[in-house]
């Protein structure tokens, strides 16, 4: 997954948290919503002072923008938990089945 790709993906999630339509959000920082749509999907980068405007408007430091990195492809995450799960003992592997059975319920 590209830059563009994962920082469109931080834009995306931090607008969902504070339930903003695409065109609300390019309504709030001054560009059109197919700007705002092509950022999302990762096809454009957004200048330094769109990202400040960003930072406003979700009421963060610009710097937490790029705090991308659990936004992991899915096939990595499925990698990293098959690989936490075959090197745990049977103790540790009771524990997460138990959180991971009442996530799911």
């Amino acid at each position: 997954m590209t830059v563009k790709q994962l920082l469109g993906l931080r834009i995306k999630e931090l607008r969902t948290k504070i339930k903003l339509t695409q065109a609300q959000l390019a309504e709030k920082v001054g560009i059109d919503p197919k700007h705002q749509s092509c950022i999302e999907n990762g096809k454009n980068f957004p200048s330094a002072d769109l990202l400040d405007k960003y930072a406003l408007v979700f009421n963060i430091e610009a710097c937490e923008l790029f705090e991308i990195s659990h936004n992991k492809p899915k096939e990595h995450i499925k990698k990293y938990l098959i690989n936490v799960i075959n090197n745990c003992n049977e103790f540790d592997l009771r524990i997460i089945y138990r959180i991971v059975n009442s996530i799911i319920k």
